[in-house]
């Protein structure tokens, strides 16, 4: 499952970089308002910040829930290796 949530953000964070790309070329027409234009490149840069820092936080909450639990399993194998 995790490997897929990681591709996932991967995924989420390559699409914020294309709206980045395009806003910029977008910006270069005269016809559009460049101010407007960044104006919407920060909300995106800002929306890409804020997922990633909520979804990265989730993510580091079970990743360091899953190295307790494993090393707990580990300290039991060598404790019984030690007992041996």
């Amino acid at each position: 499952m995790k490997e897929k949530v990681y591709e996932h953000v991967l995924g989420m964070n390559q699409g914020y970089e294309q709206v980045l790309r395009s806003l910029k070329a977008l910006a270069k027409y005269p016809g559009l308002q460049a101010d407007e234009i960044r104006r919407f490149a920060q909300m995106a840069r800002e929306a890409r910040a804020a997922t990633n820092s909520f979804v990265l936080e989730s993510l580091g909450r079970i990743e360091t829930a899953e190295a307790g639990r494993l090393f707990a399993q580990r300290r039991v194998r060598e404790q019984k290796e030690e007992q041996a």
